[in-house]
């Protein structure tokens, strides 16, 4: 059996690619075929004041070759449904979206914001305040009842574009509305000197990896992260 490392790299964060890195025990390993398992993992650690039990969230990092200079076909969105680019009067609206996208979701066992309106009006703050942030891989789907789509990115080093969300609220969900978000943030970046977008996603979304690999993602990295200890909101 091939192991994956001596140790599995533990990323501690809130929806963003940097944060703090932990590492795992020896006894944490993973050999090759369980990239291809839909199976989380637990660990069991003591000492001689405490036992605790921990359970741990199987994700994968997907990266994509771009080139700026390719052209990209964004495909029509469904009568009523409208694009709308970034300013600061819809930085609620991407929030709202973040929220209805996510806070039912297996997700949200690992990232803290999307538990309430408030943490994802936090979160898209934060997003949008960053030195990194790109205002023209930011987009929202609007519709006569509100927004319902919503994806946004910022540059990492090695001209990378690192994505942080892509939201679609359930209701309107099944339109195609992931995929054109993707590709209208691809069409928006010819202006920007990159040649890779990364983006994680949890093992168990095989909708959502199998939608990226058509656009011709590819797992580049497997990747534990520690489920919080309070339940997803019913």
């Amino acid at each position: 059996m091939v192991l994956v490392a001596k140790f599995l790299k533990i990323v501690i964060m809130d929806n963003f690619p940097c944060g703090i890195a932990l590492l795992m025990p020896d006894s944490f390993l993973h050999s090759e075929s369980d990239w291809n398992s839909g199976q989380n993992a637990s660990v069991h650690s003591s000492n001689n004041h405490s036992s605790l039990n921990k359970s741990y969230l199987k994700r994968y990092r997907m990266e994509f070759d771009f080139n700026p200079t390719d052209k990209v076909f964004v495909p029509q969105l469904p009568e009523n449904y409208a694009w709308q680019e970034w300013t600061w009067k819809v930085q609620e609206s991407h929030a709202e979206v973040i929220f209805r996208s996510f806070h039912k979701e297996l997700d949200c066992k690992i990232f803290s914001s999307f538990h309430t309106p408030g943490g994802c009006s936090m979160l898209m703050r934060e997003i949008c305040l960053r030195a990194e942030f790109v205002p023209e891989a930011t987009w929202l789907i609007q519709t006569p009842e509100g927004p319902c789509g919503s994806i946004q990115a910022i540059m990492q080093k090695g001209k990378t574009l690192a994505i942080q969300n892509v939201g679609v609220t359930p209701e309107h969900r099944k339109k195609g509305l992931g995929k054109a978000l993707l590709l209208k943030l691809m069409s928006s970046l010819e202006s920007y000197n990159l040649n890779k977008i990364t983006l994680e996603v949890s093992a168990q979304n095989l909708a959502a990896i199998q939608l990226y690999r058509n656009l011709g993602f590819r797992k580049t990295k497997l990747i534990y992260k520690e489920v919080l200890s309070f339940s997803i909101p019913s």
